[in-house]
């Protein structure tokens, strides 16, 4: 495992072992996995926010909102076929950076996995009412 990710955990005090493929951690997090991994001196976190395409464009009418709010970058993982959001910091951050820096993410994950959810809500149907003086 690369330092800094492991920096990450000793940081956020991750209780479990961190199963790592081809490079890339796995931290189980609130009952999803969040992907670390360590690229061109940056520590980067993705996370899944949708496996539809089609939600992706929904979900871009509110990137340009959050560009102002938050660090995380809501994007189309082509290989993968998701929507991520991901973020990234420099990999020889201190821990109290680290720490900030993971629960900035996740705060941006949970509001993105939010406004996903609220497509699976049917949208209240109105009766077809006239009202007449």
């Amino acid at each position: 495992m690369e330092q800094a990710i492991r920096h990450l955990c000793d940081a956020i005090e991750y209780p479990d072992e961190v199963p790592e493929e081809d490079g890339v951690c796995l931290l189980r997090v609130d009952g999803g996995d969040v992907r670390a991994l360590v690229r061109n001196g940056r520590l980067v976190l993705s996370k899944v926010i949708s496996r539809e395409e089609k939600d992706l464009v929904r979900l871009a009418a509110f990137a340009a909102g959050r560009i102002l709010r938050e660090e995380a970058i809501l994007a189309w993982d082509e290989r993968a076929a998701v929507c991520i959001l991901w973020q990234e910091i420099s990999a020889e951050a201190e821990s109290v950076e680290l720490k900030k820096f993971f629960e900035s993410f996740m705060d941006s994950c949970d509001w993105w996995q939010t406004r996903k959810s609220e497509f699976e809500v049917p949208q209240a149907a109105f009766p077809n009412i006239v009202i007449r003086p």
